[in-house]
């Protein structure tokens, strides 16, 4: 419906009214921006009185470009980068204060953690989380030959992550992985409030009036297509960020209730006729250090780690894909209500036109696994074909407790009402004494520009 091209910079100057269309020369251009039409009014707050109009009626391409907010830097760098400093400002305000959250929380015990998913089948190795090259499973007498590979493989090799015996990989549960791990998280909270009580002697609802466990964490896909989380942990009162938590939450405590947690939760998927019941945990590598305020892994450096996997999603498995399924029949491939074809896909489920052929043999067995597994009735709840381009996972990348800090809106609406003032400055108003009045809708395609 609309071009990929960007719309012509600015007419009239109506970038500096529309929402989300602020920092177009500091983060780029959107590469497919939402085209709107309609007018912006400086109406003075007291008499109602129009100061300035804003109408692309009056301008030569009759339409604006609306960013298109994607996440994924993939999809739209520019949009992507904007996203990745609201990110960044949402963790680090967590970390040391500001944006309406009070500076005490860099005095909190906070740690950074890392859980990851466990094994499903050895894979070729890269470098080792410091650069240094490795040879990837070098052949010994206690290992089998399909399960050696004795190559350095450099970091951009594309065999990096990929099974090395195939066959023998396990794709269902990988996919399955992905598809629980926001209740296996769910589950490592909570046991991680419950081994803190226990720690400290207390009944669960007493330690929960002295302390509260709050996080911000992010998602990341690892090269063999499975995602693991980055989270940062802290210990508040119970009434917030504000308050300061009971003398016994000590940073050790916190450590140790999380290395605990991890070990004990599982979650169990459900059954179905091709495939049993599994009970999935989280891997064994764990990583967890304290944030500092200078350093390696100080506020600033954590949250500009965070923030840069916030706009990343499977591509790094070599999945660039938009979603796959139909949308008409929600992937099965008969009308909701009936058993007729779906006339829009013929009846595969699949959107039409969309293709795996670009994509490697691991990362193609990974989306139709979850194709194959979508089909099953025992596990429908999972919607593993709606999520095939994210291989079965299906929460939120980057997520935070509720009193963590600020939040996206909060950080939007920011910006909106700083580009508001700057527009009632240059219109030589007060900003205090006017208000940005919007009328915008969307440009239908063939009205206004050439599409």
């Amino acid at each position: 419906m609309m071009s990929p091209h960007p719309i012509p910079a600015d007419p009239g100057g109506l970038f500096r009214v529309a929402a989300s269309t602020d920092l177009t020369h500091r983060v780029g251009e959107c590469r497919y921006p939402v085209a709107v039409a309609g007018s912006s009014l400086l109406v003075e707050r007291g008499t109602g009185r129009i100061v300035d109009r804003l109408d692309t009626a009056t301008t030569h391409d009759r339409v604006v470009g609306l960013r298109c907010r994607s996440r994924r830097a993939s999809v739209c760098p520019a949009c992507s980068a904007l996203y990745k400093l609201d990110a960044f400002h949402l963790i680090a305000a967590g970390l040391h204060g500001g944006k309406d959250t009070p500076a005490q929380v860099a005095d909190r015990p906070r740690l950074f953690a890392t859980v990851t998913a466990p094994s499903f089948g050895p894979v070729h190795l890269g470098p080792d989380r410091h650069g240094q090259p490795r040879p990837c499973h070098p052949h010994t007498r206690r290992t089998l030959v399909r399960r050696s590979c004795g190559r350095w493989h450099p970091a951009a090799d594309p065999a990096i992550g990929t099974p090395l015996d195939p066959t023998g990989y396990d794709y269902p549960g990988q996919v399955l992985f992905n598809a629980h791990i926001g209740p296996l998280w769910a589950r490592l909270t909570m046991e991680t409030r419950r081994g803190l009580a226990a720690a400290a002697g207390l009944p669960r609802v007493v330690a929960a009036r002295q302390v509260r466990v709050v996080f911000a964490k992010v998602a990341e896909f690892q090269a063999r297509g499975v995602v693991h989380f980055h989270a940062i942990v802290r210990l508040d009162g119970a009434d917030g960020p504000s308050s300061t938590p009971a003398g016994w939450a000590s940073i050790d405590l916190l450590d140790h209730a999380i290395r605990a947690a991890v070990q004990r939760v599982e979650v169990t998927t459900p059954a179905c006729r091709r495939m049993p019941a599994q009970r999935l945990r989280w891997g064994r590598q764990v990583d967890i250090r304290p944030i500092s305020r200078a350093g390696d892994l100080s506020e600033t450096v954590v949250a500009r780690y965070v923030a840069k996997y916030a706009t990343k999603a499977a591509e790094v498995a070599g999945v660039d894909l938009g979603p796959i399924y139909c949308r008409a029949c929600d992937g099965h491939g008969t009308n909701p209500t009936t058993t007729v074809l779906c006339h829009r896909c013929a009846g595969t489920g699949r959107r039409p036109g969309v293709s795996l052929r670009h994509l490697s043999g691991h990362a193609r067995r990974l989306v139709d696994t979850c194709w194959w597994l979508g089909a099953q009735p025992g596990l429908g709840r999972l919607r593993l074909r709606r999520y095939a381009h994210t291989l079965g996972f299906r929460g939120h990348f980057a997520t935070t407790s509720r009193t963590y800090s600020t939040t996206f809106t909060a950080l939007r609406a920011e910006r909106r009402s700083w580009m508001a003032d700057r527009y009632a400055e240059r219109a030589g108003v007060d900003p205090a004494g006017v208000l940005v009045v919007g009328d915008w809708r969307y440009a239908e395609p063939g009205g206004g520009r050439d599409r």
